[in-house]
């Protein structure tokens, strides 16, 4: 404030002094006007104030922002954005709170891996029939010595064993027919005689006679409307109690209907690849090595080794080269030969003309893998033997 007063000062002094330096009056022009120096001083006043109120109000601003006093405050709400990571973290410390407070029998009871067992297999067609084309083998037993070179015409074979679930359904058509059976079949190897199928309707029919197989043929035969291959003294068997009709049997070879196979068809069927190469007599079905390797017999085979002591659903190993499945293991197998010697070179040999034991075939579920053998021919004693370990298969003239 003190420099403004001083400027003032000197500027009035420089005006005063110009207006004294000469001393002989001159007129003024006519148009000219005088200063207005109290005009002039009240814009410097003015101009000075206003500085000055600029100033003061830079000196306080500065002191304001120096003291704090004019820091501004910013209020705001800001609203989080979900984040998975937590979330999922989060959701899994729930799953496992819960989870915490549940017993091990309900955890174990939900979350149990499920396991394919022998009564959990989808359904199968039990009455497909695989077509057996002709050709000549040399059929040998297991001991390997015993041969003949055998050629068999072409036939048709059950896919399958005959399973609870076909031998209760033709059954109950029969005895309602007709018919009558010394046994009424049992569902594998623990299931009640006669009984209504269960769960574990497709592993094969046990405990029938070769009397009862060959009835039963008959009976799917007629159901089936085909002709009937069984007869005694030129009348259809219907009865299996009838031991004298069903021992002394003739079978129509010709025949449309169903049937037991042969011998020679069953190991002959077991052993073909393509026609012209053939499965060793010491492997079991379809196998790639021989019955002591018990991996490749455990992947064709149930016997001893990998079925528990109990009959298995049919089709569940892997079948032959023409899709016909368990004709090594699960069950032994009726065929309609009785026991007796290999004959020379032979076509559709069908055994001796009498005897006292028809021939099982196949191997079942609790024997050691040397049954399993293709060659293995198994003696069961009189056709009016049986057993849980005893099914059978269907066959058919081509």
């Amino acid at each position: 404030m003190k420099n403004i007063i001083i400027f003032i000062l000197i500027f009035l002094a420089i005006i005063i002094s110009a207006g004294c330096q000469k001393n002989t009056p001159t007129a003024p022009a006519a148009t000219a006007t005088p200063p207005d120096i109290e005009g002039t001083v009240a814009a410097v006043l003015t101009n000075a104030a206003a500085a000055n109120a600029t100033a003061t109000f830079a000196a306080q601003e500065t002191a304001s922002v120096v003291a704090g006093s004019h820091t501004p405050t910013i209020t705001c709400t800001i609203t989080k954005l979900p984040n998975q990571t937590e979330t999922a973290a989060a959701i899994g410390t729930i799953v496992a709170n819960i989870q915490g407070t549940e017993t091990q029998a309900v955890i174990l009871s939900r979350t149990a891996t499920p396991t394919l067992t022998s009564t959990s297999m989808p359904t199968i067609d039990s009455s497909a029939l695989i077509v057996v084309p002709g050709g000549t083998f040399t059929q040998v037993d297991d001991t390997g010595t015993n041969s003949f070179s055998h050629t068999i015409s072409a036939f048709k074979i059950g896919k399958y064993q005959v399973d609870y679930d076909l031998w209760y359904t033709v059954y109950q058509w029969a005895i309602s027919n007709g018919y009558s059976f010394q046994n009424a079949g049992v569902e594998g190897s623990g299931g009640t005689p006669g009984a209504a199928p269960t769960v574990a309707k497709y592993q094969p029919v046990t405990t029938v006679n070769w009397h009862d197989a060959i009835v039963w043929c008959n009976a799917y035969s007629e159901k089936s409307g085909l002709t009937l291959c069984y007869t005694y003294s030129a009348a259809v068997i219907r009865d299996s109690n009838n031991v004298t009709a069903c021992d002394n049997a003739v079978c129509v070879w010709a025949a449309s209907g169903y049937r037991l196979p042969t011998e020679g068809e069953y190991q002959y069927a077991a052993s073909y690849k393509d026609g012209s190469s053939w499965t060793p007599y010491n492997y079991a079905a379809g196998a790639s090595a021989d019955y002591t390797d018990t991996s490749a017999t455990g992947l064709v085979a149930w016997y001893s080794a990998n079925a528990g002591g109990v009959t298995q659903n049919s089709g569940m190993k892997t079948g032959t080269s023409l899709d016909i499945y368990d004709m090594s293991g699960n069950v032994f197998e009726w065929c309609w030969d009785w026991y007796g010697a290999y004959p020379g070179t032979s076509t559709d040999y069908k055994g001796p003309t009498s005897g006292t034991a028809r021939l099982l075939r196949g191997g079942p579920f609790n024997y050691m893998a040397s049954y399993l053998q293709v060659g293995y021919r198994y003696s069961f004693g009189t056709p009016n033997n049986t057993g849980n370990v005893v099914g059978f298969r269907a066959a058919k003239s081509y």
